[in-house]
């Protein structure tokens, strides 16, 4: 047997080691900020499962019952939804040394994993759009349930497994993930299926999101509102996934591009020099010490930069051109409207030009 790590403390677990009378531990996938991830045998089904061990920190406190909560929420709603099917199901959940521990169905690799299957890691637009069109979908189904996921990054995306028999073969050959074995020709990358992962941040659209940040969400990912501490809601999801997109297709971060060290000023400057200016009415939302350090009286950003942020979205995306890269910079604009009141919703998006041609 292979003695690893828990989670924080001294705890141990055992490879082979039965947790809950039913699920036999068989390897280590992973490690998060707030969790673990192994491979299991249910030996009541006789399937392999994951198992999510919270930390001991993280399981006695308020997050661990939220995310559970959430799982719970989600996995319980509508299963006619399109969006259900994007979605992790809480398939079991118990207690053990004082670690949370939550059952799912294995997922293969991420979406960093999956776009280096493609040349300089930039996914093909006729994969994206399937791809986006799960992403928006699932969004739905969260959104109408109330719930706000937070936290869309390349980490939280990710690919099913297309056939059991995939892990046999991980499992008897190695690798660094089940990802490898997952597709065996390139014709079926235009087949894949996602699942939006990660709602250990996840929060309900009913509490008060008027002045925190979300938390531990990437910097860069954080919409307009976020950064200036206004009030927030679904509509970060929308800001977050605009994001990401540029990422998937073209390998392109799209903010803090100059590599000067980050600061709330740049990133608003660089957001404002591409999808600007900033409605008065978020501003006046701000707080107001953020609000009066970058913007002056006329409501403009203080100008005492020499890093001019680029202005032309139409420049940073090289790999699509003609009307198909058009309706992607409309697609953008759209999720990365500056007001999230006139943010484009999900509904809407799923309907956009790019995802329809």
């Amino acid at each position: 047997m292979v003695d690893e790590v828990l989670g924080t403390g001294s705890s141990v677990l055992s490879i082979g080691e039965t947790l809950n009378d039913r699920y036999r531990i068989i390897k280590h996938l992973g490690s998060g900020r707030y969790s673990t991830v192994w491979l299991a045998k249910d030996q009541v089904h006789l399937a392999y499962k994951v198992i999510k061990i919270l930390n001991e920190d993280y399981s006695g406190s308020e997050h661990h019952i939220l995310e559970l909560d959430i799982l719970k929420r989600l996995t319980e709603g509508d299963q006619n939804h399109p969006g259900y099917r994007h979605i992790p199901c809480l398939l079991d959940n118990f207690i053990h040394r004082r670690h949370v521990c939550l059952v799912l169905e294995p997922m293969a690799e991420d979406m960093e994993g999956f776009g280096c299957f493609f040349r300089h890691a930039k996914i093909p637009s006729h994969i994206l759009k399937r791809i986006t069109r799960q992403l928006l979908s699932a969004l739905d189904y969260a959104h109408s349930l109330g719930i706000i996921h937070t936290y869309i990054n390349q980490d939280n995306i990710l690919v099913k497994i297309r056939d059991r028999s995939v892990i046999d073969q991980h499992l008897q050959e190695g690798g660094l993930s089940l990802g490898e074995h997952n597709f065996t020709d390139e014709y079926e990358f235009s087949k894949i299926e996602v699942v939006l992962a990660g709602w250990g941040a996840a929060s309900w659209e009913s509490l008060n999101h008027r002045t925190e940040m979300i938390q531990p969400q990437p910097t860069l990912l954080r919409a307009p509102e976020v950064l200036l501490q206004a009030p927030w809601g679904k509509e970060v999801d929308i800001w977050s996934l605009g994001v990401l997109l540029p990422e998937l297709l073209d390998a392109l971060c799209m903010f803090n591009v100059t590599g000067v060290p980050y600061s709330v000023k740049h990133h608003i400057e660089e957001i404002d020099a591409l999808f600007g200016p900033f409605p008065p009415d978020l501003l006046r939302q701000g707080k107001p010490e953020i609000v009066q350090q970058i913007f002056d009286e006329r409501l403009q950003i203080k100008s005492n930069s020499t890093d001019c942020p680029p202005a032309r979205l139409e420049t940073r995306i090289e790999c699509v051109d003609g009307e198909e890269k058009q309706r992607f910079l409309s697609l953008l604009r759209s999720m990365m409207t500056i007001d999230p009141q006139q943010r484009m919703t999900v509904q809407l998006l799923q309907n956009s030009t790019w995802l329809t041609s």
